[in-house]
């Protein structure tokens, strides 16, 4: 007999024998790996516990995600230092920007987590801020000044600053999926992860010489 609203099942976890049971209780079926569904005879009592939550597993998952401080990387100076009125690019080290995955499971009940960066926001220090899709474009010697998806200019120096330094912080973004074998799984809130460095910015003087003909 089938009952069309016990379609959806829970699933409890017990000693390694896992029982499904209807959503309105009208029905028990028992699992025994490798075996599948056997009949329930006599007597049944809901082990202590209650259901196994696969939402539940994937917060579980998520918490368990291992990621890293973002990687900031900043240019064009080879020397760390920055200039007033020079663009300076930003990105983040390319093998740090993936999806990142774990799983929770209990029993033959398994969810599985995805955090994917999507975005960054950059606080440059200065009292402004930039956000960027995506990690960011690395410069190299010969790059090209609109090559970059992230840049920002300074329009002074850091030399009265605390340090003699502003403070980058990258914050990224990510958006996180998760799934399950026996639920459709979704979407779980969205999670960041920040990283600071500490920056000089420095003025480039100009030099300027009067030509002409001694008298």
């Amino acid at each position: 007999m089938v009952v069309e609203d016990d379609f959806e099942f829970g699933i409890y976890d017990v000693d390694s024998l896992e029982t499904q049971h209807s959503a309105t209780g009208r029905w028990l079926q028992r699992w025994c790996p490798g075996i599948g569904a056997v009949s329930v005879d006599g007597e049944f009592i809901i082990p202590e516990g209650g259901l196994v939550d696969p939402y539940q597993l994937a917060l579980d998952a998520l918490a368990s995600v291992e990621i890293a401080p973002p990687a900031i990387r900043t240019s064009p100076s080879e020397s760390g230092r920055l200039y007033v009125q020079v663009p300076t690019w930003l990105w983040l080290a390319s093998s740090w920007w993936h999806t990142y995955e774990a799983t929770a499971n209990t029993g033959r009940v398994r969810s599985t987590v995805r955090a994917t960066p999507v975005a960054t926001r950059w606080d440059l220090g200065d009292g402004r801020s930039v956000s960027c899709h995506g990690p960011g474009t690395p410069w190299r010697p010969g790059s090209s000044e609109d090559a970059s998806t992230c840049t920002h200019t300074y329009t002074r120096s850091s030399a009265t600053q605390s340090g003699g330094t502003f403070e980058v912080a990258a914050t990224v973004t990510f958006e996180v999926s998760w799934t399950s074998n026996i639920a459709d799984g979704g979407t779980l809130p969205a999670i960041s992860r920040t990283s600071t460095l500490e920056v000089e910015v420095g003025e480039i003087q100009a030099i300027g010489t009067r030509g002409g003909r001694e008298p």
